[in-house]
């Protein structure tokens, strides 16, 4: 997959007489009315409200010990032959 990032302008326009201005300018050098704020980049890294990038995650915890075996069933009863008598 291939990123493109949005287009961002790099120019602020005058909204008196349409003149394309530097970002860094407070007036246009046209006309000399007031030039809009400049929103933030979005997106830009450290910008207020972008959420920050995941941690590295804690490395795994040694394991346990190991259980104690467990300890042998006793023996089932001796089961008399079919067709044996019983007593």
């Amino acid at each position: 997959m291939c990123f493109r990032p949005a287009a961002v302008s790099l120019t602020n326009t005058c909204p008196q007489c349409g003149a394309e201005c530097a970002l860094d300018l407070e007036t246009c050098p046209e006309c000399g009315e007031k030039l809009p704020d400049v929103p933030s980049m979005p997106g830009a890294p450290g910008a207020p409200g972008m959420p920050s990038a995941p941690g590295m995650p804690s490395a795994p915890g040694a394991p346990g010990a190991p259980a104690a075996p467990k300890a042998p069933g006793a023996p089932a009863a001796p089961q008399a032959p079919d067709g044996a008598a019983r007593p």
